[in-house]
């Protein structure tokens, strides 16, 4: 299913140019998706593997591409920028980000609370020793922050006519 075809289209003027034209309306995302996530029961995690992109996922959950939409707007993914990267794609930003791999494991240190608070390194050492939490480079807190988009919340197969059907309803 092509949920865009669902969508309403809106017209557009670009007035520069004196042209209107139909635009699909994306701002109904919000719509699909929280319908979507009413079926948190039907809902289970998954881990995504290695070098897995939204369409591979949904190839190997679902079966076809076409249910690539239901994974991203299940995890409200709005961007690849919310998928995580591969190794190879971690090494090249670590390495464009702080020059080198090196730099990112002795970088600057990120410091938080033992309430999971992030604080700057002053207010750290004021802290009581029971209040502080954890120290993190700068290249641990960039593979923490990539694994924790491995973990998403997908959709059983059995539900997938039922969420068809309900995205339908919204737009027909």
């Amino acid at each position: 299913m092509n949920y865009f075809r669902y969508l309403q289209n809106t017209p557009y003027t670009f007035s520069d140019i004196g042209v209107t034209v139909d635009l699909t309306d994306i701002t109904q995302r919000a719509k699909i998706a929280a319908r979507l996530r009413q079926f948190t029961t039907a809902m289970y995690d998954y881990i995504i593997p290695e070098d897995d992109r939204p369409d591979t996922v949904a190839v190997k959950l679902y079966g076809d591409a076409k249910y690539t939409w239901i994974v991203l707007l299940a995890n409200n993914i709005m961007s690849l920028y919310d998928w995580p990267l591969t190794n190879e794609e971690m090494f090249d930003y670590l390495t464009s980000k702080y020059g080198s791999i090196d730099a990112a494991r002795s970088g600057t240190h990120i410091y938080y609370t033992s309430q999971g608070d992030r604080v700057d390194a002053i207010t750290y050492s004021q802290l009581p020793v029971a209040k502080r939490g954890t120290i993190l480079t700068p290249y641990e807190q960039e593979i923490q922050d990539n694994e924790a988009k491995r973990r998403i919340r997908v959709v059983l197969p059995r539900f997938l006519g039922s969420i068809e059907q309900s995205v339908k309803t919204l737009y027909l």
